[in-house]
């Protein structure tokens, strides 16, 4: 019987592997991946440590668990970011919100003194 992956003679520890290695391969493929280079050659090297343990078991796993924590990281250095570049936008457009209220403010305060300079003028004889 094929497992997840649909090879029939894949163990459950190479079908993890290749989910991870399809996992590393999307983020390695995403525009933004050079901010989490770091985390993404750590999970590599780690998945490559894992395909070459055949004789211990034990060491792979280890090796596929530094690979999904340092794709974890890669994440979520990634999702910060996304996340800073959205509060930098953010920040801009409220600087250029309150420049334009600022610039309204003034105006009407303008409209205002002439209106008052005007009503005082029809009050003098």
């Amino acid at each position: 019987m094929a497992n997840s992956s649909g090879r029939a003679d894949e163990t459950p520890a190479q079908a993890q592997a290749a989910q991870l290695q399809s996992r590393l391969d999307r983020l390695e493929a995403r525009e933004d991946a050079k901010y989490a280079k770091g985390a993404l050659e750590q999970a590599r090297r780690a998945l490559q440590s894992a395909s070459s343990s055949v004789e211990d078991p034990q060491a792979g796993l280890r090796s596929q668990q530094i690979a999904r924590a340092a794709m974890v990281l890669a994440e979520r250095q990634l999702e910060r970011r996304t996340a800073q570049t959205e509060l930098f936008a953010t920040q801009r457009r409220l600087t250029a919100t309150r420049e334009r209220a600022g610039a309204q403010r003034r105006a009407l305060e303008a409209l205002m003194r002439d209106r008052a300079s005007l009503a005082r003028q029809g009050e003098q004889p």
